[in-house]
């Protein structure tokens, strides 16, 4: 104790002091090298959104604000009887895909989890896993081209005509668009989803499962009554977020339908409108309105999704 008094006393610094001001000089150095990341994530992902709220309030042909309307470009989008089809649409597309392909991979899952042979499992694993690395316009191309092709020699028409139906225009018909949209990609519209549902029902003990074989229990019943009740957290995570791609995503339309058939928005949605606004009709005063009312709408789902989630790990931890 002595000699580091003598020590301080003839050099006047703390023992370590050094060490900490050259621990604040890295720091700095920390920062400056952070700034150029700083200086871009604002430019990309803080400017644009306030830009877009701005734009929002002016008439704008996307070069330069032409005038203030204040909120009439909010009173236009809420008073076009297309936006509200289109919440309609991708609200039916949403929940009916998800209810179709999520009860398909549930069911698949639970085959692969349960199947003894386990080198067939792992194929048809890495066989439903293709759709996550195909290119998604790949797919459609398919379905537009060959399944869903509007004439009697498409595979979709030839599935109907055995059943006495006549033919259908599906994408090209007002009757069949949304039909046909929530068929299409079904059901491989999951492959992540599939690999969730898998390492979730890997988390079930083995014990529990085999207790439920020996008293009977089925496939069907054990995912109704068993696994479903574990995994409540896991689909109400998957329902917003299906939700909030399903306002996002118009590729099928900018694609295929063009919003279409028809004049009354038989299958748009709002992504394609907002494109709509902007690139058909210059409009970008009026596409700006609806991005923000999409962002008010996403950022309350995505709120609906934190409470359920930091509801399920509060109902864990009281549980364990």
């Amino acid at each position: 104790m002595n000699v580091i008094k003598a020590e301080t006393a003839r050099s006047g610094k703390a023992p370590g002091g050094t060490k900490v001001r050259r621990r604040k000089k890295y720091q700095y150095y920390a920062y400056i090298w952070l700034l150029p990341a700083i200086v871009l994530m604002l430019m990309f992902c803080y400017v644009p959104p306030v830009m877009s709220l701005v734009t929002s309030f002016y008439d704008s042909n996307g070069v330069q604000l032409q005038g203030f309307a204040g909120l009439e470009n909010y009173r236009y989008v809420l008073s076009d009887r297309i936006f509200w089809i289109s919440l309609k649409n991708v609200f039916i597309i949403t929940i009916s895909t998800f209810l179709l392909s999520h009860l398909a991979n549930l069911i698949l899952a639970e085959l692969l989890v349960t199947l003894r042979f386990k080198r067939l499992a792992a194929f048809y694993r890495i066989r439903f896993v293709i759709p996550i690395v195909v290119p998604g316009i790949v797919g459609l191309m398919i379905w537009q081209k060959i399944i869903f092709m509007p004439s009697e020699q498409s595979i979709a028409n030839l599935i109907v005509g055995l059943f006495g139906i006549e033919p259908q225009g599906w994408y090209f018909s007002e009757n069949t668009v949304l039909l046909s949209i929530i068929l299409t990609g079904f059901p491989w519209g999951g492959g992540t989803t599939m690999l969730i549902y898998i390492a979730s029902l890997q988390g079930i003990s083995a014990e529990m499962i085999e207790a439920t074989k020996l008293d009977g229990v089925g496939p069907l019943r054990r995912i109704v009554y068993f696994h479903l009740p574990m995994m409540v957290g896991q689909i109400k995570y998957f329902v917003i977020t299906s939700i909030i791609s399903g306002m996002r995503n118009f590729n099928l339309q900018l694609i295929v339908t063009g919003g279409g058939p028809g004049v009354d928005g038989a299958s748009m949605v709002p992504g394609y409108l907002i494109y709509n606004y902007a690139f058909n009709k210059s409009d970008y005063g009026r596409a700006n309105a609806l991005g923000i009312i999409l962002f008010l709408i996403i950022m309350a789902l995505t709120v609906i999704n934190n409470v359920f989630i930091k509801n399920k790990n509060s109902e864990e931890e009281d549980g364990a």
